[in-house]
């Protein structure tokens, strides 16, 4: 039974409760958590403050909502981390939800990119960019191929620093000074192709996620492009509304 007479906001009491009830083992990795019809009848609290705890605990990494099949408990083996590497970098993500990080270099070569993505990066179309395809996994498991586009010249000598395994998002902040504060994406959806079935380990013609990323330092000014392949299966998209009705996006999560 919550308190109503604390201070402490019932939500937040109810998601102490929850983590309490998780720790105790009273819900166990994977498991399916009651209905928020049972949730109000259990805790005695209405369907908002309901909502706004299960929210702010899928938030936390603590649950994960299932269209279609509800909410569940998140397991060590079936951890949901947001793709939130507009600041962080994929390492620091996947390490912050306890995971060892990897990539594998499958491509680094100098090419002259599209008008387009010249564009794009605010360089012109004869400049050298590098042009990046790794496989990250978290710990064996396959997240994403990645294919980054840098801009030679806004980063001499990047090429022999991008070596078998390595951050981007590190490199470019410690040996460059460049801080990435700002981003414009696209997302798309697509068939996975030979190619992308045999390093995402998925069927031929499974659901992708296609992620264009252009990313900024502080000062507005364009350092270069990712565009980001998930599987679908392990790959969902979080959209919510705020008290003003505002929508939201959280971004792209995936289980690893």
């Amino acid at each position: 039974m919550l308190d109503q007479n604390t201070s402490t906001p019932l939500y937040e009491q109810m998601k102490i409760s929850i983590k309490r009830d998780i720790e105790r083992k009273k819900y166990a990795p994977g498991d399916r958590m009651p209905s928020e019809p049972e949730l109000e009848e259990q805790y005695h609290v209405s369907r908002i403050t309901v909502r706004r705890a299960i929210k702010e605990l899928c938030d936390e990494n603590v649950l994960v909502k299932r269209q279609g099949k509800g909410t569940f408990v998140i397991g060590e083996d079936n951890t949901a981390a947001r793709l939130d590497q507009e600041t962080l970098g994929f390492h620091e993500s996947i390490r912050r939800n306890g995971k060892s990080a990897r990539s594998e270099v499958i491509k680094k070569e100098i090419i002259k990119v599209e008008k387009e993505y010249a564009c794009d990066l605010e360089i012109d179309p004869d400049d050298d960019v590098i042009f990046l395809q790794r496989v990250m996994y978290a710990d064996k498991k396959p997240i994403m191929i990645d294919n980054s586009y840098i801009p030679l010249k806004r980063f001499p000598k990047i090429f022999e620093k991008l070596t078998e395994d390595f951050s981007l998002v590190e490199i470019l902040e410690k040996d460059y000074g460049v801080k990435l504060e700002k981003y414009y994406r696209v997302l798309k959806v697509q068939k996975a192709n030979e190619e992308m079935s045999q390093l995402l380990k998925c069927q031929l013609g499974d659901p992708v996620f296609d992620l264009f990323k252009l990313t900024f330092d502080a000062c507005g000014n364009a350092q270069y492009i990712s565009i980001s392949l998930l599987n679908g299966a392990d790959t969902y998209y979080v959209m919510s509304n705020d008290d003003g009705n505002e929508i939201k996006h959280s971004g792209l999560r995936w289980k690893i």
